[in-house]
């Protein structure tokens, strides 16, 4: 399945970078536009068909390119994705844990896509059936 990702800025996204799922290659980037408006781009993302069940309504998209360097008085703090992550950049994925689970998204379904992870989405453990 193909669906769209909105954000603000490019970033480092480009055809080809990859969909991570658990650091798990997923699915890639087809497509990365400039919107009508010119207020957004979009991002098309499309979904290998035996991962089409993980994506649902309430998903969460947020790219992990790169490395994420923090500066404080104790000293830095480097945060890396995987060392393809690095190289390649990458869009993650997660599911809020939530009882029933939400309904599978449909084609071309719109999300946002974040450009930092919230601390509890890396933490979701959702089984999500097929």
């Amino acid at each position: 399945k193909a669906f769209q990702l909105q954000s603000e800025r490019r970033n480092s996204i480009s055809v080809g970078t990859p969909l991570l799922y658990r650091d798990m290659e997923v699915g890639r980037v087809t497509d990365v536009a400039l919107g009508a408006f010119a207020d957004r781009i979009i991002t098309t993302i499309q979904i290998d068909n035996q991962f089409e069940h993980l994506v649902r309504k309430n998903t969460v998209f947020w790219n992990v390119s790169g490395v994420d360097v923090s500066i404080g008085i104790t000293g830095a703090k480097i945060k890396a994705g995987t060392v393809d992550s690095i190289v390649r950049g990458g869009i993650a994925f997660a599911t809020p844990e939530s009882s029933p689970l939400e309904g599978l998204a449909k084609e071309k379904s719109a999300f946002f896509l974040y450009e930092i992870a919230q601390p509890e989405w890396l933490e979701w453990r959702t089984p999500i059936p097929k």
